[in-house]
């Protein structure tokens, strides 16, 4: 019988290679089959919560053996996985809790009491299950779940993206469309069970989640999660595990290309690098590439379409500021202002039809409506290609900020700082950084005296750290239009 979702796809997997190592932690490792049993086992326990298919589910943990056997464990019982970032603070998980009303979180120990103090704010505060090791107990009971989510497809997991404006917009991805992507990944980077793969990019982002864990439990490969990004630890980890596979963002290469070598770093193993989540500067390649010997190849994709190209070029080192050609079965039109298509080399708006894609943000038909259309989902990035259908990234038509490969919404930091007391007025950009993402600045007008080191104790206690603006600089008034709107282009 074919399958016909992902989790059964994997369990076959796990059937097939029973007795290999699935994932290898630095204290433990799990071969397929074990992983397999453990996610059953945690699926059993999630049943009261995940009592219908469509309920959803936050998944607020670190890289781990846990995330995956708890990914597989809610997908097994028809639910929704929604991976949070680990390190969001209160204002964050109050308002991703309050939209999503999850049936259940799944965390780990230290994170329980964090949740138990936004949960007076909920409505419908959720069960919490705390996971250590292969142990998962539920340390809250909460009510059941209302309402499944509701969209044109079921859902096998949900993710955030912010936009230009406006609060942050869900997207949804179904099993086929994560299943079709994942083959195409597996035929684009010819990956297969003797791979071992780096998963040192958070999972709970789509770039470390798909074309990371996924594809790794996919092709029956061995995967090597790390939680965080510590350069000497990645560099000794790769060189001692004969690691093959790698796929990271900017700024990890950006760093590593300013950290000589020592004692017996060896990166010939890897087979494949990859850059993905922002441009990769021609520079910091460069560096990188002299240290260690390695090519790095640029991938382009987001949270709605997943993987869109791929840089599989004979010779990169011609294409290098290229992100590559589409995937098999996607299609890329760069088109004007009025949605007709330029020739080549000309820059336009890249347009993306796809098999993988979404195709709405739930609950906001306005954003969808906007984004989505006949001719596919506008990206809001800027871009050309070349007679080889290769395609280069230019800029980007929307306000969003890009800060080493995570996406920030200025909206929400200026939200967070205005809360501050002695904050009169907030506006937060981007400015060009050194490694091609954005450094966040920000601007306030003080109610009063008002120091930077208050100001990021209270970001602190609220937004996650690589959200906290990189610069402050105080002002007496802001530049506004007559319609009272804040020129952010003065800035």
């Amino acid at each position: 019988m074919t399958a016909t979702t992902l989790t059964e796809i994997l369990d076959r997997v796990c059937d097939r290679r029973a007795d290999h190592v699935a994932i290898r932690e630095s204290a433990a490792a799990w071969s397929f089959g074990e992983l397999r049993d453990w996610s059953q086992t945690l699926s059993r326990m999630l049943e009261r919560e995940v009592h219908e298919a469509g309920i959803p589910v936050v998944l607020l943990l670190p890289n781990s053996g846990a995330f995956a056997s708890a990914f597989l464990a809610v997908a097994r019982l028809g639910g929704v996985v929604a991976p949070l970032n680990y390190l969001y603070r209160s204002q964050e998980l109050r308002y991703y809790l309050e939209d999503l009303e999850p049936a259940a979180v799944i965390t780990i120990p230290d994170l329980v009491p964090r949740l138990l103090d936004v949960f007076p704010a909920l409505n419908r505060p959720p069960s919490i299950f705390a996971i250590e090791s292969t142990r998962m107990s539920r340390v809250h009971r909460g009510e059941p779940a209302g309402s499944p989510l509701s969209g044109t497809v079921s859902p096998l997991f949900l993710q955030y993206t912010s936009g230009s404006t406006g609060r942050p917009k869900k997207v949804a991805r179904s099993h086929a469309a994560l299943v079709a992507e994942l083959a195409a990944l597996q035929s684009v980077f010819g990956t297969g069970p003797s791979d071992r793969f780096l998963g040192v990019t958070p999972f709970s982002h789509v770039n470390g989640l798909v074309r990371t864990m996924l594809s790794a439990l996919y092709a029956g490969a061995t995967l090597y999660p790390v939680d965080g990004f510590r350069r000497r630890e990645i560099l000794s980890l790769v060189s001692r595990e004969r690691l093959t596979f790698w796929g990271g963002v900017p700024q990890m290469f950006a760093i590593l290309g300013q950290t000589p070598p020592r004692g017996e770093t060896d990166l010939s193993s890897l087979r494949l690098v990859f850059s993905s989540s922002a441009p990769l500067l021609a520079g910091d390649h460069r560096r990188f590439q002299e240290l260690y010997g390695q090519t790095i190849r640029q991938l382009y994709g987001s949270t709605e379409t997943g993987t869109i190209c791929f840089n599989t070029d004979d010779d990169p080192s011609r294409s290098l500021d290229s992100v590559g050609a589409p995937l098999p079965g996607v299609a890329v039109d760069v088109v004007d202002a009025s949605g007709q298509r330029v020739t080549d080399g000309v820059e336009g708006e890249l347009v993306i039809r796809s098999p993988f894609a979404a195709s709405e943000y739930l609950g906001n038909p306005l954003a969808t409506e906007t984004s989505f259309g006949p001719d596919g989902y506008r990206t809001g990035d800027l871009g050309c290609q070349d007679p080889r259908g290769f395609v280069f990234i230019t800029g980007r038509t929307k306000l969003l900020l890009n800060r080493g490969g995570l996406k920030v919404n200025p909206y929400e930091v200026e939200e967070a700082i205005a809360q501050h007391p002695g904050v009169r007025e907030v506006v937060v950009f981007g400015s060009p950084g050194p490694h091609g993402d954005d450094l966040i600045r920000c601007f306030i007008v003080p109610a009063g005296h008002l120091a930077v080191d208050d100001v990021v104790r209270h970001c602190r206690e609220r937004i996650a750290d690589y959200k906290i603006p990189s610069s402050f600089e105080f002002r007496g008034s802001l530049p506004r239009a007559s319609t009272g709107k804040v020129l952010r282009a003065q800035l």
